[in-house]
């Protein structure tokens, strides 16, 4: 039944990568997806007035924070870092480096009825990832990412279309493309425009065109003709529609893949590079922290800042009970054997593997993350009277590999 106020039901986020040749996707098991916005402004004033002269609005701030299950696939990874498979050897931190996303939620009356508005977060970059493991929960990944655009298509606007279309073999100069199907909607905000966003991709390079410098777009015909076409480009293109036309609504449930995956599923190794790994397995909860950590400036000319990133960290929690300091001792490199002394200012790094399965007998993999060259950061041993005692052990690094293949672990 439809109601005044939206359903999470009623949703599911979508996401399209700006400037990689990827298709778009639904982001599955999400439990929590939450845009923000802040408007940077300062007053103006002059000597001699007494009220603000005008407020001096700077670059729009947009940021997502995401809450996804685990739930065993790699999908969500490939549409942040712009491929279209994983790599052979899986995917590292940089891989997220340069791809920048759009995400859109159509937001309808009630589950499976008819749309009335379209949030669109437009060239998102992704800042940071975590995975949490706690025992008897489900596991659960988050993500944050930000960017300078935020819009609302509503009202005879509120269909976000987004069309891909590659160039055959023999294009050169004048390259026509059909977009009647659905037909663009006038934006209401720039009288004549009716493409919102239109990427090339040309061996590997994304470029954004701009309206008349490098397309043209006729209403009557419903065309976009790209005046500098070349056999296998790849355009990206978004508009607003007053329907999704024949296509149909993009998004889908997916009801084969795992709803969710809990913490009984989970093996954790500690390896030290020179002994036999060895399982941690009196963890009580495991979280990973990676923060791309990029510059957010703005340049001359341009309502985008540059969000290229400096450097990478990695951050890894582990909590469990005190006995045989597993963990100190891989420091020490002598992962499991049984070292007499642990001397904390001769610790070295370490790597901690992390495998999920698809059930607790762990007979079938299904993804796995390593983060490697840890360094000690800190410890705590708890000692409480009548409890038994816990010790949480921080280990700081910069890389992290994400993979779908268990041999790359």
């Amino acid at each position: 039944m439809s109601t005044e106020i939206r359903h999470a039901s009623a949703v599911k986020p979508r996401s399209i990568c700006v400037n990689k040749d990827v298709t778009p996707d639904d982001w599955d098991r999400c439990q929590a997806f939450t845009p923000a916005t802040n408007q940077p402004m300062e007053k103006v004033y002059e000597i001699g007035r007494l009220n603000k002269m005008d407020f001096d609005k700077d670059i729009l701030e947009a940021t997502l924070s995401i809450t996804q299950l685990e739930y065993g696939t790699i999908d969500s990874f490939l549409q942040l870092a712009g491929v279209s498979a994983e790599p052979g050897a899986g995917l590292t931190l940089s891989d997220f480096d340069d791809p920048r996303i759009d995400f859109y939620l159509p937001g309808k009356d009630e589950y499976a009825g008819t749309v009335e508005q379209t949030l669109w977060l437009q060239h998102m970059a992704l800042d940071s990832f975590g995975l949490n493991i706690n025992a008897e929960e489900r596991i659960e990944r988050t993500f944050e990412l930000s960017g300078d655009y935020c819009k609302i298509a509503r009202e005879g606007n509120k269909y976000l279309i987004f069309k891909e279309d590659d160039a055959p073999s023999g294009t050169s100069g004048n390259y026509v493309i059909d977009v009647s199907d659905p037909a663009p909607v006038e934006d209401p905000n720039n009288s004549g425009v009716y493409i919102l966003d239109l990427w090339r991709i040309r061996s590997g390079t994304a470029t954004q065109l701009t309206l008349t410098t490098d397309y043209t777009y006729n209403n009557s015909t419903k065309e976009i003709t790209i005046l500098s076409g070349l056999a296998s480009d790849n355009y990206r293109i978004w508009y607003t529609a007053a329907s999704y036309g024949t296509g149909g609504d993009p998004t889908s449930l997916n009801n084969v893949d795992d709803y969710f995956l809990g913490a009984e599923n989970v093996t954790v190794t500690i390896d030290d590079g020179t002994h036999t790994a060895v399982e941690l397995d009196k963890l009580t909860s495991l979280s990973i922290a990676a923060t791309l950590n990029r510059i957010e400036q703005p340049k001359i000319g341009s309502t985008e800042k540059f969000r290229d990133v400096q450097n990478r960290d990695v951050s890894v929690s582990l909590e469990g009970y005190v006995k045989d300091f597993t963990i100190l001792e891989a420091l020490m490199q002598q992962a499991g054997q049984s070292w007499a002394l642990i001397d904390f200012s001769s610790f070295d790094t370490v790597d901690v593997i992390i495998k999920i399965y698809e059930t607790s007998s762990k007979s079938s993999f299904l993804i796995g993350y390593k983060a490697t060259d840890l360094e000690f950061s800190d410890d705590t041993q708890n000692y409480t009277a009548d409890s038994f005692a816990d010790e949480p052990i921080s280990l700081s690094g910069d890389a992290l590999l994400i993979t779908t293949t268990e041999g790359n672990l």
